[in-house]
């Protein structure tokens, strides 16, 4: 059966035998100078995640698979959900276990898009800078929120926290009642052209590079 795109977590990016992986979310300013001595900065587009994967040296017979997979998302129009590694769940609960059965949402967001309040944590949840998180919002396409959080929020006893600032701004789309992920937030991806290439050394290869950068389409 032919693969159905965003490719999951599961059929792709959480099956990669990854030694090394970053997330990064680049700035996209302009910065011009007065004549007076003045610096300005304007925006010149939204903020997306870029990420790099590097795959330890394997055998051809294990990598060959991961070959295919990397083929078939260099076609036009073909993309993957990835997740944050290697912090794939909030500093307070690395594992995740302190989440499960719980089903957080977006509570509240503030005008201006900086900050927002979740709801559905257990009581006293610690959320704390640099947790990641997420959500879906739109359709046609299905867009893929990911963000980090600035500040520290704790869940109330009814498991609501107070305004917390994310990076980047809270996009338009987005309203309160969205479920939230905090474990394995996804974020899709295409991987950009010329990456996976690798050395050949009889039977291993000298390692796999992907880099591949969030798309909103």
């Amino acid at each position: 059966m032919a693969l159905s795109f965003p490719l999951p977590q599961e059929a792709f990016f959480a099956g990669l035998p990854v030694s090394e992986c970053t997330f990064h979310l680049p700035s996209n300013l302009s910065v011009s100078r007065t004549r007076g001595g003045g610096i300005r900065t304007a925006t010149r587009g939204v903020r997306l995640w870029t990420g790099q994967i590097v795959i330890p040296p394997r055998r051809f017979a294990e990598v060959a698979g991961i070959e295919a997979q990397i083929s078939v998302l260099s076609e036009a129009g073909r993309s993957f959900l990835a997740h944050p590694l290697p912090l794939w769940a909030p500093i307070s609960d690395p594992s995740g276990a302190a989440l499960a059965g719980f089903s957080p949402v977006i509570y509240a967001l503030q005008e201006g898009g900086r900050e927002l309040r979740i709801a559905g944590l257990p009581a006293g949840f610690a959320l704390t800078p640099g947790d990641m998180l997420g959500w879906t919002y739109g359709s046609n396409p299905t867009r893929y929120a990911l963000h980090r959080l600035v500040g520290v929020a704790v869940a109330s006893e009814a498991g609501v926290t107070p305004l917390v600032e994310v990076t980047p701004p809270i996009r338009p789309g987005v309203a309160t009642g969205a479920a939230v992920s905090l474990v394995k937030p996804p974020v899709k991806a295409v991987l950009i052209p010329g990456q996976g290439s690798k050395t050949r050394r009889r039977v291993f290869t000298d390692g796999l590079t992907l880099d591949f950068i969030q798309t909103l389409s």
